[in-house]
């Protein structure tokens, strides 16, 4: 009875400290890539649509990169600015969609490694750090056993679109898949509770399964890190 007691306490203190929190999102998308052999169709859509998910919510901070906007250094001075805001009860999200590489994203003037991304997020005071990446082959970021501790040890949340051989899929609507889910997910659907709090487990489940059925299993969202699974992600 006591134990039941003092987890409950917990759990509504949990609640109430992430009430007072703010999430800093830094949105990112390059349908537009130089020249034309790389181009994409949706993924800077993908960019504003998550953004415009947590701008309406009441307590998100939205900084969003499309296109030619987003250059390697914008994206990182960006996370800097952005971030550095952020307290302990705060949470920090990179959102990507667009072209990936192993351990890289591809930016509009060449690939951003994961450590240098990382390095930005280690920088900042939040306890809640989140990164969801739309890409093809995104799994392969842990292309090796070493890649694969240095990411998994890091107090972050990776949530990726794909498997380390697979394809992330556009469709004929204005969102790749994963984010077509992912928005469902944000949205309430993956709030299988019903307290207004979407977790880290709840949005994992909600689009893992969501996507795995409507790719017809080719394709499989993959997520790890260091990280509760009962983290809010985002709060309504």
């Amino acid at each position: 009875m006591v134990k039941r007691l003092l987890l409950g306490v917990c759990m509504l203190l949990g609640i109430v400290l992430h009430a007072n929190a703010k999430v800093y999102l830094v949105s990112v998308g390059l349908a537009d890539y130089p020249g034309t052999k790389n181009d994409l169709r949706i993924s800077d859509n993908d960019a504003k649509t998550i953004a415009k998910i947590f701008n309406a919510t009441k307590d998100a901070d939205v900084r969003t990169l499309t296109n030619e906007e987003a250059t390697r250094s914008a994206l990182l001075s960006t996370m800097q600015t952005s971030f550095a805001e952020a307290n302990d009860n705060d949470a920090v999200i990179l959102y990507f969609s667009g072209h990936g590489a192993p351990g890289a994203l591809a930016c509009y003037d060449g690939l951003l490694t994961y450590q240098h991304i990382f390095k930005k997020m280690k920088a900042c005071k939040a306890n809640r750090k989140i990164i969801l990446v739309d890409a093809c082959f995104s799994g392969k970021m842990r292309t090796t056993r070493q890649q694969s501790g240095s990411y998994t040890n890091q107090n972050v949340m990776l949530f990726l679109s794909s498997r380390t051989t697979e394809k992330s899929l556009e469709t004929d609507f204005k969102n790749s898949l994963f984010t077509i889910f992912l928005e469902r997910g944000l949205r309430g659907g993956a709030d299988v509770n019903k307290d207004r709090h979407i977790t880290a487990r709840e949005l994992y489940d909600f689009v893992h399964q969501g996507v795995i059925k409507a790719s017809k299993n080719r394709q499989h969202p993959v997520m790890w890190g260091k990280f509760d699974n009962n983290m809010t992600i985002i709060k309504w």
